[in-house]
């Protein structure tokens, strides 16, 4: 379960963070996380639960937003959604390697006082 992992990477930015700008308590996580990361969202959820208990961060609330993946066809130009089985251009017909956006894994924002 990386899902722990994540989490405990999570901390340590948001300490780092808290330090930096004196925040007594943490209120809101939002996390941009794309769909090609393999990360479990319940596992996520639940390794923070856990490891956020009475620490700062006990009451926030994590907010993940889901990337969609997509690629960009050199044959013509476009950009597409795809998913794991399919990186066919809907436009012309020709696979494409070139992920543009799906493996991401971002904490957008951390709110706080």
């Amino acid at each position: 379960m990386h899902e722990v992992s994540v989490v405990a990477e999570l901390f340590e930015i948001i300490y780092e963070n808290v330090n930096r700008y004196n925040l007594k308590r943490v209120d809101k996580i939002i996390l941009r996380i794309g769909e090609f990361t393999c990360i479990e969202e319940n596992g996520l959820r639940f390794a923070f639960e856990g490891m956020s208990k009475e620490t700062i961060c006990e009451n926030a609330a994590l907010i993940i937003q889901r990337i969609k993946a997509r690629a960009y066809c050199d044959a013509c130009k476009e950009s597409f959604y795809i998913n794991y089985t399919n990186k066919i251009c809907p436009k012309c017909n020709q696979f494409s390697s070139n992920i543009m956006t799906g493996y991401e894994l971002l904490l957008e924002k951390i709110e706080g006082e």
